[in-house]
């Protein structure tokens, strides 16, 4: 018997990582590409100098991201996506693609929960192995190794550490089945979104002048975006908390009874669960057309602004809205504006009012206007920031109202 292999009692378990990981990859790669896109945009509408000094803090976001992505690639994602591992009786094999890995049962001095899901084997070598339920049936490994060397762990953190695993490992397997209900998800995360585009433009466009069309769509699609993740991901988690772990907890604890999912039940639960996600996202979206969210920008003041009494590189909310003379958010003769690529400036006049420069006497008081002119058509006399050249500027150069 000793020139032959030692059979194992049980068949060992084969345990991937989770196939959603591939579709945060494409997720991920998604925002890079939006990203590449709006600045694409803004270096047409400026030069890529101009871009970054107007938007400093959105410049330094978007390298820290594109700096992330292939650290999080490499570090967290790739390994998941190629990676597996084997659970027999006495010890686990680790795929590394054509690298396997074994760890012995017997070689293992300690093994520490860490908190959710993640746990870690710690090797008499030192070395550490952690897992999660990123690992499908993950619980398979912490069973495996509680019956070849139970006083590792006692009786009672085993088995509740057992249904946390039991409980992560169903969850993840519900985002595999994030598009099973292929109506819903269609008006979810194809038709609503269109909708809140088309009704945006038409509820807006009637009160507003848009004078960028392809920015203003840009914000309404990423506010689209923002909210239907946020809404699924509250409702993932809500569902997870107050009723599939709990169901799970009322069962027995019998193995393998506690590891059963009644997938016509989640199945029931999650559909509906969709359909008021459609309704959260449509009352949400439906707040931000009514209050015209998509409206306000932010950015950085540049240059010297001390005669407008604001700070050299103070963030400043605009209002995109007053950016006219004959709507229903009108500018008036005061009012500090940004137009161009970021300028800030004061209104003087509108079009085909006079304007003209003011002279003095030596007590101050008022001789004539000098160099009367009146403001051309589709056009407004603005201040600039040094407090005496005025300058006439189109009407659909202005950006917004500066909210101060």
């Amino acid at each position: 018997m000793d020139n032959f292999t030692k059979l194992e009692t049980l068949q060992p378990r084969f345990l991937r990582y989770r196939s959603h990981y591939r579709v945060y990859l494409i997720f991920l790669l998604s925002i890079a590409v939006l990203l590449s896109a709006l600045w694409g945009f803004r270096a047409f509408l400026y030069s890529w100098q101009e871009a970054v000094q107007l938007y400093p803090a959105e410049m330094g976001i978007s390298l820290f991201y594109y700096l992330s992505l292939p650290l999080c690639y490499f570090f967290w994602l790739k390994p998941r996506i190629n990676h597996s591992v084997q659970v027999f009786s006495d010890r686990l094999t680790i795929h590394k693609g054509k690298i396997s890995d074994e760890v012995m049962f017997e070689n293992i001095e300690s093994v520490t929960v860490v908190g959710w899901s993640l746990f870690f084997l710690k090797m008499k070598n030192g070395h550490k192995y952690y897992f999660n339920s990123d690992l499908e049936r993950v619980d398979y490994i912490w069973e495996g190794l509680h019956k070849f060397s139970p006083e590792m762990v006692s009786a009672k953190d085993y088995e509740a550490f057992r249904l946390s695993l039991v409980q992560h490992d169903h969850h993840q397997k519900r985002k595999e089945w994030f598009f099973r209900h292929k109506l819903v998800d269609v008006v979810n995360w194809f038709i609503v979104p269109a909708a809140f585009l088309a009704v945006g433009y038409y509820v807006q466009s009637r009160e507003i002048h848009i004078n960028q069309q392809s920015l203003y769509f840009f914000r309404l699609f990423m506010y689209a975006l923002l909210i239907m993740l946020i809404t699924s991901f509250v409702y993932t988690v809500m569902l997870k908390k107050l009723i599939f772990d709990r169901k799970l907890e009322g069962q027995d604890g019998e193995q393998p009874l506690d590891k059963i999912r009644d997938l016509e039940f989640e199945g029931v639960v999650i559909q509906r669960s969709k359909v008021f996600q459609l309704i959260t996202a449509s009352f949400l979206l439906a707040m931000v057309i009514k209050g015209d969210i998509n409206f306000y920008s932010i950015s950085r003041t540049r240059g010297d602004l001390s005669y407008f009494k604001i700070p050299t590189g103070k963030t400043v909310i605009v209002d995109n809205r007053f950016n006219c003379f004959s709507c229903r958010y009108q500018l008036a003769d005061g009012d500090m504006i940004m137009f161009g690529k970021g300028i800030i400036g004061q209104i003087l006049a509108k079009e085909g009012e006079p304007i003209g420069e003011v002279v003095q006497d030596t007590v101050g008081r008022t001789i004539a206007s000098l160099n009367v002119q009146h403001v051309p058509k589709g056009h407004v006399a603005v201040k600039t920031a040094n407090g005496k050249d005025i300058i006439f500027i189109k009407i659909v150069d202005l950006i917004g109202k500066i909210q101060k």
